[in-house]
Formats: C-alpha cells, structure tokens, sequence
C-alpha cells in the first residue's frame, strides 16, 4: 500500500477563473455569466482555459497565477477595492455585460434613502467580495455569505437587513425563488461598471485579450450578443454598446 497521500488538483496557471457565487456563475459552468464568456471564448477561436472556482478561491488563484485572468472584472473595479496594486500590470478585454451594483431592502420595506442609513444595519454579502471596503464608513454590520441564493432568502426571512447585490444576476435568483425583485433605490448605486475579462500583463494575456476585443468589436458578434441576451430573457441596456467600453460611477 503507497503511503503516498494523493497530489492535490493543480489548476491551469493560464486559465480565465471565474469567480463563481451561485447560479448565474456556477461552478458546473451553467448560468449568465458562464453562458457569456462560453461565447466569447468560443466566438474569439482561444484555446485558453477557463475554470469556475468558488469567489474566494477563484480569487486568490488568479492573484498567485501570473499568467492567469480572472472573470468578471474591471480593473478600476478591482483597484478600488484593494484586490490589485498597481493597474499598470494587468489588461483587461471590453466588458461583455453592463452591471449595476445596489443595495436591497428586505421585501415590503422602503429602499434605502442614502448609504447613511446602513449605520447599523446587517448587510448580506458575498464572501471575498471588496463591498466592506467600498463602504467601510457607513457603520454597517457585513454578513458573508457563500452564495447569491443564499443571500437572498436571508433577505426574504428577515435574518438580515439589506443584501448587496447587482443587476441582471439578481433578476434571475429571485425569479428562482418565485419572489419579486426586492426593493432598491436605483439612483443609489455602489457601481455602475462594465465587467469583462482582466489577465495579469504578459505577452500571452496581451495577445489574447486582443483576440477577445477584435473578436467582440464586430457587428457580427454584437448580433450574435443581443440574440444570446434576448434568449436568455436580459434586457439590452445590460449589453454594453459599440463595444462597451464605458464606465459611469455613482
């Protein structure tokens, strides 16, 4: 019998990791996000790899992984929240879909006025996620949760105040849920950012995210999108335009 314990699962140092939270990203490939990059992979003819991981992890293999990229992201995203140093050393690809980041109020309830009112409140959010950072000043108590469904039926049992959450992903969860979008302010938002791919800068990642951007910049491939969206049942104002490069911040 070989005393040897058996080598642990090495993942792809180059691959594309995709930040998995549940269903719109999981980790069986199903789902929005899964269903976007698939496509643009596919559309672009890269063989590199791409790998969903759970959010944390996913992560933390890109930030050790010089050649890897992680899915979805923006750089400004990513230096705003402390999960990157120095902006210089990675590129990103243009987004494949427009995101809008808020803050949801338990159903039946009022939105939420200003970030003022989290002072102290219980904030459902994704765990590994940067949200305490972005909004460290507002005496807001943050709950870590391990999935978006997760944190939703914490939001529908009352465990918790608010949960952070972004759009189109929770139109999907709580229609899974047979419940209502819960309430949010939309002019209050914690970003509004277009999210694609970001690669660590290496000659490799340089050539394949412009494979990606020449790939997507084609009306072709906008059409092929809109189709995709539509079938999917998201509205066009999440598709970013003429290639999507656009970021407007709250």
């Amino acid at each position: 019998m070989s005393t040897h314990a058996p080598a642990a699962s090495q993942e792809p140092e180059n691959a594309v990791f995709g930040s998995g939270w549940g269903m719109t990203l999981a980790l069986d490939g199903t789902g929005f996000y899964n269903d976007l990059i698939h496509f643009a992979l596919k559309a672009s003819g890269t063989d590199k790899p791409y790998q969903p991981l759970p959010y944390k992890r996913a992560k933390m293999e890109f930030a050790k992984n010089e050649r890897s990229c992680l899915y979805p992201a923006r750089i400004e995203h990513l230096s705003r929240g402390g999960d990157i140093e120095n902006a210089d050393d990675y590129v990103e690809t243009l987004p494949l879909v427009f995101v809008e980041s808020h803050i949801f109020s338990r159903p039946a309830h009022d939105p939420l006025g200003s970030f003022e009112h989290l002072d102290g409140k219980m904030v459902a959010y994704p765990n590994g996620s940067a949200l305490p950072n972005f909004l460290a000043d507002y005496n807001a108590t943050f709950v870590p949760t391990t999935d978006e469904t997760t944190k939703a039926r914490m939001l529908i049992a009352g465990r918790v105040d608010h949960m952070s959450g972004s759009l189109p992903d929770n139109i999907f969860v709580f229609k899974s849920l047979g419940e209502e979008l819960p309430p949010y302010n939309p002019n209050l938002a914690i970003l509004r950012i277009g999210v694609g791919v970001v690669c660590h800068k290496t000659a490799e990642n340089q050539v394949f995210v412009n494979t990606v951007n020449a790939t997507l910049a084609k009306p072709a491939t906008r059409a092929q999108l809109v189709a995709l969206y539509r079938a999917l049942g998201v509205e066009d104002r999440f598709l970013p335009r003429h290639g999507g490069g656009e970021v407007a911040e709250p």
